[in-house]
C-alpha cells in the first residue's frame, strides 16, 4: 500500500511541474485568405477571453491564466488555407470553437494528418518560441546563428550524411505561388522574387522538397506600359528552393512571361497578334507622319492597327498601354530547363 501511495504522489508531482502536452492540430481550408479567419479567429478568443500577444502568428493567452495559451500559423496556398493550431492540452476545446466558427461561417475545411506537414508547422512555432528571426534565408548560404540557448547547447552534428545522390531530369513541373506581389509599372531587372512550393516535390519515393519550401529567383526583364498601346510585361527565373529544414537546393528554370493584356488582367505571353497590331499601329504612325497632316496621326494608326491584324484592339497609337499587378499568392507552373542533381537523405 505504501508503495502504491509513493507511486501516486510521484505522478502527481511530474504533472503539478512539468508543461502539459502540446497539442496541435492542422487543417486545409478552402477558398478562403487569411484577413477573414483572421477576423473569426480573434472574435472566439475575445468571446473565450483570450488576449492576443502576438499577430503573426497569432499567440494568445487566457485572461484567467496566464499559463493557458496557444499559437495559431495561418498559411495561404493559392486559394486555400493552412490553419494550424498549437497549445497546452487545456485549449482543445478553444480550438472546437474555432472549428465550430469556420462551419457556421461556412469554410470548407479538411483536417490533414500529414506528419511532414505538421512537422513543418510545429517548427515555425519553435522558432517563434525560442526567438530564431528567420524561417528562410534568401542569401548565400551562412552559419546559421539562432538566439536559442537550447539549440545552442545542442551537441554538434555528425558531418556524414546518410543519403544518396538523385538526378531530377529538365522539363519537371512544379506547382508553386508568387508569395510578394509584382507590378509591371514599378518591378525592375535583378528585382527578387519568392514564391511557395503548393505541394510536396517528390523524386520516387522520397520527397526533394517538401510542400511550403520557398523559390526563390530574379526579374530578368521588366517592361513598363509605354506609347502605342504597349502593355506592361515581366519575365522571372527561379534558381534557388528553401526547404523549412535548412536544405538549399540549386535549380534552373524556364522564364515565366507575364503580360498584361488590354483588359487589364495580367496573363501567361500573350499571341502573336497583339505583338502585330502593335507593330502595325507604329507603322500607320508613320505613314501618318510623313503625309504632315497631324490630324492624321489616330487615323494613321488605327489603319496600322488593322493591317497588323489587331482590328479595333490598338486605336490610338500616341495612347499609353496598361499596367497592372500580379497579385501575391498567383499560381504558376515551373518548369526546370536544366537537369538537377539534389541529395536524398534517408
Amino acid at each position: 500500500m505504501k508503495k502504491f501511495v509513493a507511486l501516486f504522489l510521484c505522478v502527481l508531482y511530474f504533472l503539478s511541474t512539468n508543461v502539459c502536452y502540446a497539442f496541435e492540430e492542422l487543417y486545409y481550408l478552402k477558398n478562403t485568405d487569411k484577413n477573414t479567419i483572421t477576423t473569426q479567429i480573434k472574435e472566439v478568443l475575445t468571446d473565450k477571453e483570450f488576449d492576443i500577444k502576438n499577430q503573426n502568428p497569432i499567440h494568445a493567452v487566457s485572461q484567467k491564466n496566464s499559463s493557458n495559451f496557444a499559437i495559431i500559423v495561418l498559411q495561404q496556398s493559392g486559394k486555400n488555407l493552412f490553419y494550424y493550431y498549437e497549445s497546452n492540452d487545456k485549449n482543445k476545446k478553444l480550438n472546437k470553437n474555432i472549428i465550430k466558427a469556420f462551419k457556421k461561417n461556412d469554410i470548407v475545411y479538411e483536417q490533414s494528418e500529414d506528419p511532414m506537414l505538421l512537422q513543418n508547422f510545429s517548427d515555425i512555432v519553435y522558432r517563434y518560441n525560442t526567438g530564431t528571426k528567420k524561417v528562410y534565408s534568401f542569401e548565400e548560404p551562412k552559419q546559421q546563428q539562432t538566439t536559442s540557448a537550447a539549440k545552442q547547447q545542442k551537441p554538434a552534428q555528425p558531418t556524414t550524411l546518410k543519403g544518396f545522390a538523385g538526378k531530377i531530369d529538365k522539363g519537371v513541373k512544379l506547382n508553386v505561388y508568387l508569395q510578394n506581389a509584382i507590378n509591371t509599372a514599378t518591378a525592375s531587372q535583378g528585382d527578387t522574387v519568392n514564391a511557395v512550393l503548393k505541394e510536396n516535390w517528390n523524386y520516387k519515393e522520397y520527397t526533394v522538397a517538401p510542400q511550403g519550401s520557398v523559390l526563390t529567383g530574379t526579374i530578368t526583364k521588366a517592361s513598363p506600359a509605354k506609347l502605342a498601346s504597349r502593355n506592361g510585361s515581366v519575365d522571372i527565373v527561379f534558381n534557388k528552393i528553401f526547404t523549412p529544414d535548412g536544405k538549399t537546393i540549386n535549380i534552373s528554370t524556364e522564364k515565366v512571361e507575364f503580360d498584361v493584356s488590354n483588359d487589364g488582367k495580367v496573363k501567361q505571353v500573350l499571341g502573336s497578334t497583339v505583338a502585330m497590331a502593335a507593330l502595325g499601329a507604329l507603322l500607320g504612325l508613320g505613314i501618318a507622319a510623313m503625309t504632315g497632316d497631324t490630324s492624321d496621326l489616330a487615323k494613321g494608326a488605327i489603319i496600322g492597327a488593322s493591317i497588323g491584324g489587331g482590328g479595333a484592339l490598338v486605336t490610338n497609337v500616341a495612347q499609353k498601354g496598361i499596367d497592372a499587378e500580379i497579385p501575391a499568392y498567383t499560381d504558376i507552373e515551373v518548369v526546370l530547363d536544366k537537369p538537377t542533381s539534389v541529395v536524398l537523405s534517408y
